[in-house]
């Protein structure tokens, strides 16, 4: 039976659902009028900014596949797999610098010929800057055939049915990695039944995935602010990209459905206080199982060698 709450929290409760629908209301407004523009919380005119988010994310990746994997994966001569690359090949050219046999990408918008050639120059350059052994004559020379669309060890692939195995056909990948793009895709399991027929035996997954709502605002005040509404009104505000309210235990389940091993879901966020709490709450969200603490997660698995 739970436990009634005071009248103070009855009446956040009831202020954090009003305005969750008039965010929700806002960013539906806004995806009409301009679309999917910018997967990252700033511009790639922000060269600094937007090339340390790129070498961040690839660092934090490799730390969360060292410490699932014990150090026993490197992405040394690996076909690699980005499940929504975002704006950007910055990520790409940082593990071919690493030593990635090739990067592949897969996307249902085409953001990435937008990236200015002054973030590339930037981005390289850092790279040189960290590693000088690097060659990055190497990697210019592969960035100019991907933007010419010639052969190149960078692979994106722009599909509106986001279909993985006709963009790379089956067993070809040795590793995904994907950043806070899963919690977008309109149907995980398909995209897991998908991503298990290209993946080799052995292939790894590290993803990190944002549990979180996503407008700026009530994101910081109520970051579950998105798990407070019934179905049938969350889908009145429905676009393609509205997160998916997939929680941890049901992506566990999927990838385990699927065949995927050793699957893990670590916290890299949790909520504090009342943010943490299911009060308020759309009760298909309440149950323990759903985690609410956790405002986002690293998922590791692996595909059994045969």
């Amino acid at each position: 039976m739970p436990q009634p709450i005071g009248p103070r929290l009855a009446a956040r409760d009831a202020f954090m659902y009003a305005a969750g629908i008039g965010f929700l209301f806002l960013a539906k407004i806004k995806n009409v009028l301009q679309g999917y523009s910018t997967p990252k919380g700033f511009e790639l005119s922000e060269t600094d900014r937007a090339v340390a988010y790129d070498l961040k994310v690839v660092d934090e990746w490799l730390m969360h596949l060292n410490a699932y994997a014990g150090g026993k994966v490197d992405v040394r001569g690996k076909n690699v797999l980005e499940l929504g690359p975002g704006s950007d090949l910055g990520v790409g050219i940082y593990l071919l610098s690493k030593g990635a046999a090739a990067y592949n990408a897969c996307d249902v918008n085409d953001l990435i010929k937008r990236a200015p050639a002054s973030f590339y120059t930037a981005l390289i350059e850092r790279i040189g800057a960290l590693d000088p052994d690097v060659d990055r004559s190497f990697l210019t020379a592969q960035l100019e055939s991907a933007r010419n669309g010639t052969t190149s060890r960078l692979r994106t692939v722009v599909r509106d049915d986001f279909d993985l195995v006709a963009a790379f056909g089956a067993d070809s990948i040795d590793l995904v990695f994907s950043q806070a793009a899963f919690e977008h895709f309109d149907d995980v399991a398909r995209t897991v039944q998908l991503l298990t027929v290209v993946c080799k035996p052995g292939t790894t997954i590290v993803a990190e995935i944002d549990l979180k709502t996503h407008s700026r605002w009530i994101r910081v005040k109520d970051p579950n602010n998105i798990y407070r509404y019934p179905n049938w009104l969350y889908r009145l505000f429905w676009f393609r990209g509205t997160p998916n309210r997939v929680r941890p235990y049901q992506y566990k389940k999927l990838f385990e459905q699927h065949g995927w091993t050793r699957v893990s879901i670590t916290p890299t966020e949790h909520a504090t206080g009342v943010r943490g709490e299911s009060h308020g709450m759309d009760g298909q969200f309440r149950g323990p199982n759903n985690e609410l603490e956790y405002l986002s997660v690293v998922l590791c698995a692996t595909k059994p060698l045969l």
